[in-house]
């Protein structure tokens, strides 16, 4: 599905979700409620009832207009959730209760139609009353009845607010560029790679878990811009938290290619055995992906450390401060899926 693959930059039309965009409730009504007072009606040669008549209907028609058109663009501001890409819903799981969200934005497109049924409902009404006094009790349940649809979506908007501003967590991605993603445990220097590849400007801090988004850049081979995400750190364990879980979805939606980055030094804070460890969850998990293993930060380390590194890890890329040999590697690999692609 084309719809699916859009990034989020833009949603509905609109840009991603702004949490200033959420009223409360009162708000609403009280904007309704000063609109509505607002207007007036005459008809000339009419008498003094049908013209009441006619200003509440107007009224009627008007505070559902309004009304309705506050809410359904709150509805917009959220992208259809089934209609996502699986790596973004897989993200949006990680940092949203997918289901309370969905509910909320469903009470929110019900309440729409509701009004706007009572719109239809109460200005045939108002046109049908015996007396002037019934054309006002019909006014005025219209606006009980609106009011106590739109007070029992406070909560919900509350809420939708919040959540408003997790959705502008999801990173823009290109799902049709090649894609490097860079995995590996806290602070084994994954967004220094990330500089080298690609220039990208993403904080670097010697702190574990600096990184809780996916990070992107771009580079340019063989007139094809390819992209590459750095990813929150994963620990050697079977289950995730919500920031690693971001690097899971990009691991398994995204990646063309995986690059491991391992830190033979002490300064991560994770011994070799337990990177280790996690290099081989990540192969069992993602076997039919192209993995690549980088033994980082070898201007720091120690002879020992770099000759028990690559002893553990094999055949594993080199790198650190003044070296390029990842870019080599990722872009050897390019060429040959460029190759296998054309010959397919």
């Amino acid at each position: 599905m084309k719809k699916a693959r859009k990034h989020l930059n833009r949603v509905g039309g609109t840009e991603r979700p702004s949490e200033y965009y959420f009223p409360a409730s009162k708000e609403l009504l009280d904007q309704a409620f000063t609109l509505t007072s607002k207007l007036s009606y005459s008809r000339r040669g009419a008498n003094k009832a049908i013209n009441r008549k006619g200003l509440n209907a107007l009224k009627i028609k008007e505070m559902g207009k309004f009304l309705q058109s506050k809410l359904m663009p709150l509805a917009k501001q959220f992208p259809r959730i089934d209609e996502m890409n699986p790596f973004y819903r897989d993200l949006l799981s990680a940092i949203a209760d997918v289901d309370a969200l969905k509910m909320n934005l469903a009470k929110l497109r019900a309440s729409t139609g509701i009004i706007r049924r009572l719109r239809y409902e109460y200005s045939s009404k108002v046109y049908s009353a015996a007396t002037m006094e019934g054309c006002d009790s019909i006014l005025k349940a219209f606006a009980g009845r609106t009011s106590s649809v739109i007070n029992k979506l406070d909560k919900p908007l509350k809420i939708l607010k919040e959540e408003s501003k997790k959705l502008r967590e999801l990173p823009s991605i290109d799902f049709e560029a090649p894609t490097i993603v860079l995995a590996g445990l806290p602070n084994v220097g994954k967004t220094t790679m990330l500089k080298r590849l690609t220039g990208a400007n993403a904080r670097i801090s010697p702190y574990p878990f600096t990184t809780k988004q996916i990070n992107s850049g771009f580079f340019e081979f063989r007139y094809t811009r390819i992209q590459v995400l750095d990813t929150p750190g994963l620990l050697d364990r079977k289950e995730k938290n919500d920031v690693e879980k971001k690097a899971i979805a990009a691991l398994k939606h995204l990646a063309t290619i995986i690059v491991f980055v391992i830190d033979p030094t002490t300064y991560c804070g994770y011994p070799l055995e337990e990177q280790l460890s996690l290099l081989e969850q990540i192969r069992m998990d993602f076997s039919g992906k192209k993995i690549l293993v980088v033994v980082n930060k070898a201007d720091l380390a120690s002879q020992e450390q770099m000759d028990n590194a690559m002893r553990k890890t094999g055949d594993a890329i080199i790198e650190g401060e003044g070296r390029e040999s990842l870019k080599k590697a990722v872009e050897g690999e390019l060429a040959d899926a460029m190759k296998n692609s054309k010959t397919q």
